[in-house]
Parts: structure tokens; sequence; C-alpha cells
């Protein structure tokens, strides 16, 4: 019983000495873009002025990520994955920090529409590719990429189609969108790494 409990001990104190990586600050900030846009678009009714501010909103969200629309070492949940015909794999992730029922509710996934779809998929013989396949379904993970663009200089992105009206459709571009990426890296993270 004293050795369990002297291993024990012994993990404790490794995983104290390296404590949790702080949350990448470009993350925080595109959350926070969403949620501000979000908040804006929840009440508005007029369809010219929802999409106004999706272009303003692609217009921050561009400027967050910067120059070539990366991102490095998000922390997200592994919400998914489907394999292709020909064996690749796509994933959907989720932001732990969005998930909340009634709050916006981003997915980034490496697909899309035409071209990206050929260009995002997880081939069977990249490196990412067997890794990949053993993760989980609600595996904390840290992942690095870049986002593929949209016409208007921001991340591309679809949205959740949820009702037939267009004033839905276009509100769901705020509470539900889904973003398309390309996936760099991807990883597995313990549990100590997740933020309060």
């Amino acid at each position: 019983m004293s050795r369990v409990l002297g291993v024990m001990l012994a993990l404790m104190a490794v995983a104290s000495a390296h404590p949790a990586a702080a949350e990448p600050t470009v993350q925080a900030a595109f959350r926070a873009v969403l949620v501000k846009y979000d908040q804006r678009a929840d009440a508005e009714t007029d369809l010219g002025q929802l999409r106004a501010l999706a272009a303003e909103r692609a217009v921050e969200l561009g400027q967050v990520l910067g120059q070539g629309l990366p991102f490095n070492g998000w922390d997200l949940i592994l919400s998914g994955t489907e394999v292709t015909p020909m064996g690749g794999i796509f994933v959907r992730l989720l932001d732990e920090k969005l998930n909340a029922p009634r709050s916006v509710r981003p997915t980034y996934w490496n697909s899309g529409p035409g071209a990206i779809m050929r260009q995002a998929e997880i081939s069977p013989k990249s490196p990412l590719h067997a890794p990949l396949a053993l993760l989980k379904r609600d595996a904390l993970v840290v992942v690095s990429g870049t986002f593929f663009p949209g016409d208007d200089g921001g991340p591309f992105y679809e949205s959740a189609r949820i009702s037939f009206k267009d004033v839905e459709v276009e509100r769901a571009r705020f509470r539900l969108p889904y973003f398309s990426i390309r996936i760099g890296e991807i990883r597995e993270v313990f549990p100590e790494r997740r933020f309060p």
C-alpha cells in the first residue's frame, strides 16, 4: 500500500512541477470576436444589416489571426471523426469555452466545399493519420494549422442550416459557424491542461 502511495505522490509532484500552459491569446481574442458579433446579431431582423455584420466580423477575425490566417496551440475538444471512402479522416473540433447550448458554438473542421475538402482531408499517407485514428471522442487536443480564407479576407466558414427563413439562416452564421481549417499538428493533452 505504501508503495502505491509513494508512486502516486511522485506523479503528483511531477504534475505540479509542470503547470498548465496558458491559453493562446489569439484563441481568446478569436473567441471574443465571435461572442461580440453573435450578441450584436441576436436581436437584428434586417437581412442587409446581418450581412454587413458578417463582413465586419470577417475583417476582425482576419486581423486577430494575421497574415495567412494561422492558429497555433489552440485547445479544442475532439467532437467526432469521419473516415472517407479513400481512407482519409475528417475531424470536427469544438471550443470547450464556447459549448453552451444558447451561446455561439463554433465548429472547426478540416473540410469544406469543393477544393477545400480535397486540400484539408488528412490522407492515409499523412503522418497525422495514425495518431489521429487513435483519438477518442471528447479528447482534449492541442491543434495548430491554418484557416482557409474566405472571399472577405476572414476565415472561410459555413453555417448550420437551422431554418428556411433567410433571417434565421443569417443569424446561424453567427451562432453556429463551421470554420474550415487545414490541420498541421494535433495531439492529445492530459486533463490537467483544462482551464478553470
